[in-house]
């Protein structure tokens, strides 16, 4: 993650202290110092012998722009999450949890503290176990706890536990601590600032889902992967209020509830080591199924290639044997589906002016054809062509599945990777079936394969080196043990 936008690389009297990832990583200075024990240091060592990487969703480019649900999840038993507090610790992290919110109801059941951060600071008392709520008064921030009330014009209200637990925001538990300001007249914007290992802990879950002990190392390729997406990531999400989204715009992050002990072992196991190509931390893109092959970035979303972002097979020693990818046995791996002409036009309707690659300027009309013109190397579509009353429209590469979304509102299409059979009559589109391969955009580490990979025996760093070329492992910072 880049230094996030000069606003908070300064800040003022009117927002409280802060450091962030970014600015650590560039040579600021961190609010809490990152020491390290000889134990730790010699795990990271041992780790980064042995690591390669990779990397997110949504973006779905999480990589991010499409959102599969948790892969395939394992249901565990687990212990209180919130009464563990003693984590390995990184820089600290900014993540945006809402920006567009009028009230939230804050607490926590150890103690925490409400300090506001205006022309002066200025502490709140609190007490053990009751909720504060706040919202986006008339006038700035206003603060209602069950024995005091504040109400500040311009600043920052932060809220901090002080009891060893975590706070909960409108019903979630997150670790650190907690940020309120005006994002605009009428609307707050709610910050978790947390340690970056910490962040991790709520994310790898949602990411990969829970896992069982032996699927370990692929869990440890997801948490290097989704490290390594914080570290690269330009830290200035909305203007520079926070470094990322908590959703799928970047990874989504459920806080302390979704936190499981193989993903926290596996965090701790790879703490601090990130995937770099040529020295800086790779974009480390991620999703569920590949359907057999990768893709490289340039064919998915208009964007330069990366060396280490190419289409590969997901076989053992990089067959072209479909029927041997490690990801044969995960979800969508092969799927179906079909629209009526009626469907297919509501869908062009809504979703082409939004994607295709130039303007629609009137009403589209009917539909009289929907075709794949040009396909990417591995198969997946280059370039759909749809022609309408309006006119002929091309769409790029993923946007494809932005524009064929899933019948009944079932979201975006699993992947571009797909067939289509066309039926017409009266010259227009009755409808359409198509069949594909895969669940996501392609481009990275394919998480169903990851899985398989570490059930036959290979090492995370095997896992990583397998979905990014050339890359190496190596630690970006040693965490603190807290």
């Amino acid at each position: 993650m880049t230094m996030p936008h000069s606003r908070h690389a300064r800040w003022d009297s009117r927002r409280a202290p802060s450091s962030t990832v970014g600015a650590f990583l560039r040579g600021g200075q961190a609010s809490v110092p990152l020491r390290c024990a000889a134990a730790a240091l010699a795990v990271l060592l041992v780790s980064a012998a042995l690591l390669a990487v990779g990397g997110c969703a949504g973006m779905g480019l999480g990589g991010g722009e499409d959102a599969p649900p948790p892969v395939e999840e394992t249901p565990a038993a687990q212990p209180d999450r919130q009464a563990i507090t003693t984590v390995p610790e990184g820089p600290l992290i900014r993540v945006g949890l809402e920006r567009t919110a009028t009230w939230v109801a804050m607490g926590s059941s150890g103690h925490f503290t409400v300090d506001v951060y205006a022309d002066s600071v200025r502490h709140v008392p609190t007490q053990q176990g009751k909720e504060w709520r706040f919202r986006a008064g008339g006038r700035g921030i206003e603060g209602r706890g069950p024995s005091s009330d504040f109400e500040v014009a311009e600043g920052t209200v932060r809220v901090r536990p002080t009891g060893g637990k975590p706070l909960v925001v409108d019903g979630t538990a997150y670790r650190g601590e907690v940020e309120l300001f005006l994002a605009a007249p009428g609307t707050l914007s709610i910050v978790n600032v947390v340690g970056l290992e910490s962040y991790l802990r709520g994310v790898v879950p949602k990411e990969i889902g829970p896992r069982p002990i032996g699927e370990i190392e692929a869990v440890k390729a997801q948490a290097i992967a989704a490290r390594t997406y914080a570290v690269a990531s330009d830290g200035g999400r909305s203007g520079g209020d926070f470094d990322l989204f908590s959703t799928v715009r970047d990874q989504v992050y459920g806080g302390v509830d979704v936190e499981t002990d193989v993903c926290d072992r596996a965090i701790a196991e790879t703490a601090g080591l990130v995937a770099r190509r040529d020295g800086e931390p790779i974009n480390a893109y991620f999703y569920a199924n590949c359907g057999g092959r990768t893709e490289a970035r340039e064919e998915v979303w208009e964007l330069e290639e990366l060396p280490y972002l190419v289409s590969v097979w997901d076989t053992p020693g990089g067959s072209s044997r479909r029927e041997e990818a490690y990801c044969r046995g995960g979800a969508n791996f092969d799927w179906s589906a079909e629209w009526t002409g009626v469907q297919i036009e509501m869908l062009v309707q809504d979703y082409l002016p939004r994607y295709a690659s130039t303007p629609v300027r009137e009403s589209i009309g009917a539909v009289h054809d929907v075709k794949v013109t040009e396909r990417t190397p591995s198969g997946r579509v280059r370039w759909l062509e749809i022609r309408t009353d309006a006119g002929t429209y091309r769409v790029f590469g993923d946007r494809s599945r932005w524009v064929l979304q899933r019948p009944k509102g079932g979201g975006i299409l699993w992947s571009a990777r797909f067939e289509l059979g066309v039926e017409k009559s009266g010259g227009r589109v009755s409808r359409i079936r198509a069949t594909g391969k895969g669940y996501g955009h392609g481009v990275g580490m394919c998480q169903h394969g990851a899985m398989e990979m570490a059930r036959r025996g290979h090492s995370h760093g095997e896992i990583l080196r397998h979905y990014y070329a050339g890359i190496e492992i190596a630690p970006e910072y040693v965490p603190e043990a807290r």
